[in-house]
């Protein structure tokens, strides 16, 4: 009975380190990366990973055709299930961060963090996971253009450089995310992961033909779109005035007049998005920036374990 108030508490303080705005207020990124990592896998959503581990893993069951010299006896003396040894080059993958930096991007609600800061720290705790499962990772921040280039490293240093590169990262510039995924498909030599941090707020068919470029070239993808709840619902009173903050435009309208609509043609434009990446096996994660950053992390780690 006197331990009860003790893990309720820690519990609590678990959950904090996956809160967007309690890792606002950290120093810096790596605090939030071990944090959020750190967090996740202390068993605030262990039973869907029951078994999983972030750290490397060397062994994959045996199938026929398999040498029998790379069979782990041991562990076949301890489970009486066959097991290959398996060396580094087959399990590492090179991940690639796209991170969406454009202006719309810099948008958040009343007490939020913006959509930028959000992805910035869900890619700090995945290169964190990445790295420590020995994978190469690589970071690109774009608007219009690519603004920021960490190439492809799993060497100890990565992760410095990786968080440097997000921390001096700034909103700026309009979308342009077809024209980046096209010249991703040219940088990403190694078939690997790519990993889309975005706002998706641009030509929905011009986006379509970039990442099926990427398939195309057999890249796994995974999106994930992170949108601000004012963003999903519309949650105004009474008039209000818009400003488009890559171009500039207002449009002036009584929000609780249109929400209904709003959050219809909203959800619409989620289901399509959703489906047609599902069509094309692309793995689809919706980030509503006010709530905590767990569903994406189960996200990444579920097309993780379908990969290997």
């Amino acid at each position: 009975m006197t331990h009860r108030p003790q893990i309720k508490n820690q519990k609590s303080k678990i959950k904090n380190y996956l809160d967007p705005v309690f890792l606002s207020r950290l120093t810096n990124l790596e605090l939030v990366a071990r944090c959020m990592v750190e967090g996740f896998f202390s068993g605030v959503h262990p039973s869907p990973f029951h078994g999983f581990s972030v750290e490397y893993s060397d062994h994959r069951e045996y199938v026929v055709g398999d040498e029998l010299k790379f069979v782990d006896w041991k562990v076949y003396g301890r489970t009486d299930k066959l097991y290959i040894k398996q060396y580094q080059q087959e399990t590492n993958t090179t991940v690639y961060l796209l991170l969406d930096s454009s202006k719309s991007m810099a948008f958040h609600g009343a007490g939020a963090v913006s959509k930028l800061d959000y992805a910035s720290y869900l890619a700090a705790a995945l290169t964190h996971m990445m790295l420590r499962q020995a994978d190469s990772v690589a970071l690109l921040c774009f608007s219009d253009r690519i603004l920021n280039h960490v190439p492809a490293s799993s060497r100890r240093t990565q992760l410095h450089a990786v968080l440097a590169g997000l921390q001096a990262n700034r909103s700026q510039g309009r979308t342009r995310l077809a024209d980046i995924l096209h010249q991703v498909a040219e940088l990403a030599k190694r078939r690997g992961l790519i990993i889309l941090l975005s706002d998706l707020l641009d030509d929905q068919q011009d986006i379509l033909d970039g990442l099926a470029h990427l398939k195309y070239l057999e890249h796994d993808v995974i999106v994930f779109q992170t949108l601000d709840h004012l963003e999903l619902n519309l949650d105004y009173d009474g008039a209000i005035q818009f400003e488009d903050m890559e171009s500039s435009d207002r449009l002036r309208v009584n929000a609780p007049a249109i929400r209904t609509a709003y959050q219809d043609r909203v959800q619409t434009f989620l289901d399509d998005i959703q489906k047609t990446l599902g069509n094309r096996a692309i793995e689809y994660c919706l980030c509503d920036t006010s709530l905590s950053m767990d569903r994406a992390m189960i996200a990444y780690l579920a097309r993780r374990r379908r990969l290997m």
